[in-house]
């Protein structure tokens, strides 16, 4: 008698309607949010001493943090440094533009760009050099003066 439930049109009905929601629910888009990109123009530093490529990420007093980018290589005083920085929610990919330029004068071993624009919440980081095939990923509170180091693999 009890399984006799499992022959009715009601239950085929119900579980339908069940299905229909579960399908529903899971071609739902995400709630990330609205991707916005801002461009960074970068400054290249020639005094720093050679070393291996990495990061270092340094939250300023002003909404704003501070990327300082090491082990530059073949980065001509002709040259440029800037950063295409993608906000998805509290998701950050940050894609590295190298100009090498025309290898006279002074190399720049170093650059540094602000990134303008970040709540004081915790953000997730992809830093990419596409130039090198290198990347970081971090994790990184917003809080003044917090200061993360990644050597880029």
């Amino acid at each position: 008698m009890i399984l006799s439930i499992f022959q009715t049109v009601e239950f085929y009905v119900v579980m339908v309607f069940i299905a229909a929601a579960v399908v529903g629910l899971a071609a739902m888009p995400s709630r990330r949010g609205e991707a916005r990109q801002q461009l960074v123009a970068g400054e290249l530093i020639y005094d720093a001493a050679p070393s291996v490529p990495g990061i270092v990420i340094i939250v300023n007093d002003d909404a704003t943090f501070t990327i300082y980018r090491f082990g530059l290589e073949n980065v001509a005083e002709s040259g440029a440094f800037s950063l295409a920085v993608t906000f998805i929610g509290f998701d950050i990919t940050i894609d590295e533009r190298v100009v090498y330029g025309r290898q006279d004068g002074r190399m720049a071993t170093a650059a540094q760009a602000t990134i303008k624009g970040v709540a004081p919440e915790r953000y997730h980081i992809l830093y990419r050099s596409e130039a090198t095939g290198r990347n970081a990923a971090l994790s990184l509170n917003m809080r003044p003066g917090n200061r993360i180091d990644r050597e880029l693999s």
